[in-house]
């Protein structure tokens, strides 16, 4: 099978992670900036970080992937465009973008550039695809729900560059990917930055932390009997590889590796895992994988040990930030009464 065409685009949480990933045979690294992107801050990378990555991946042959897809305000469109140019200026190759008018924009002032769709745009069928490639995308990125069949529809009837991540939810889930608000439902603050950039705490469309609310328990149940199930409303994704030749022939351009909230040294090893794996792929039209199999397992351990600490410090955040607003509404309320 080729895979010569397919891009494995690996995350760049940190300078150190960008380094790694490229050292283990990423085509490209995408990173996150600051207050732009779906992320906390602290897996994001400063202007002079991503200079540094730019230039070290342009002098190995390699791609860099600017993560700007957060929903800008019309204030916040001029710094957009002068950060956009800017890094373009540096060498980046493309950017993942979720609002569709910025990716119109920049797919007018850079038509050389790529443009992938974030997962923040939601897409749910090939309608969705189509409008987004007419709108200035040349790849995007699918929900890891959709099946082989639906993404060799999509592939089909619209010739964009088609993105998958590296992971799939196994039982399902009742959130979508990108058309979710219900952290910022949960605690909403906002401030400027020295650039005058607007920031949202509890929103990722802003450029603030997702809570994770969703991975707590809720309890379900009729009228007010209310029964505990110990479900919760959206189910974690798991790494993937015995589906990966079938995603590979049904056209998929790109392979996104999550992860740039977990360590480096597991996003390393993962790196490194999936360029062994499309190496085999690569050598035969029908590959046995299954000499991988118990090294996934691995992973898997791995990668769940480290999303619970990721949600547990998260879902504490919105714990607290709840207690916060509770004691500030007992307080006004008070306040009142003495008035």
């Amino acid at each position: 099978m080729d895979t010569k065409m397919v891009m494995m685009m690996a995350p760049g949480g940190t300078r150190d992670m960008c380094r790694l990933v490229l050292d283990e045979g990423a085509d490209a690294v995408y990173v996150g900036v600051v207050g732009w992107s779906r992320r906390g801050a602290e897996h994001e990378l400063s202007d002079d970080d991503i200079r540094h990555v730019i230039d070290d991946a342009s002098a190995r042959g390699r791609e860099v992937r600017i993560v700007v897809n957060t929903l800008p305000s019309s204030t916040e469109i001029p710094m957009f465009v002068e950060r956009i140019a800017q890094y373009a200026g540096w060498g980046a190759k493309g950017f993942m973008i979720s609002d569709v008018g910025c990716m119109r924009l920049v797919r007018d002032l850079l038509p050389e550039v790529a443009v992938h769709t974030s997962v923040g745009c939601g897409v749910t069928n090939f309608e969705d695809v189509r409008f987004l490639r007419d709108n200035g995308a040349t790849h995007v990125v699918l929900p890891y729900r959709m099946t082989v069949k639906e993404i060799a529809e999509i592939k089909q009837k619209t010739g964009v560059g088609i993105e998958v991540f590296l992971f799939k939810t196994p039982s399902g889930g009742k959130i979508c990917p990108g058309k979710c608000m219900m952290s910022s439902y949960f605690s909403y603050r906002r401030w400027l930055d020295e650039t005058g950039k607007d920031h949202f705490y509890g929103s990722a469309s802003r450029g603030g932390d997702c809570l994770r609310v969703c991975q707590t328990e809720w309890d379900f149940g009729p009228d007010d009997s209310f029964i505990r199930h110990g479900m919760t409303i959206k189910t974690n994704p798991a790494l993937w590889l015995d589906e990966l030749p079938a995603y590979l022939a049904a056209g998929v351009d790109c392979l996104k590796v999550p992860g740039r909230d977990r360590s480096d040294l597991l996003v390393r090893d993962i790196v490194r895992f999936y360029r062994r794996v499309l190496d085999v792929i690569q050598e035969s039209d029908r590959p046995d994988l299954s000499g991988f199999r118990d090294e996934l397992l691995v992973f898997h351990q791995r990668w769940k040990v480290e999303r619970g600490i990721r949600d547990n410090r998260l879902i504490g955040e919105a714990e607290r930030e709840a207690r916060r607003v509770e004691r500030a509404q007992v307080s006004a309320k008070n306040f009142e009464v003495v008035i």
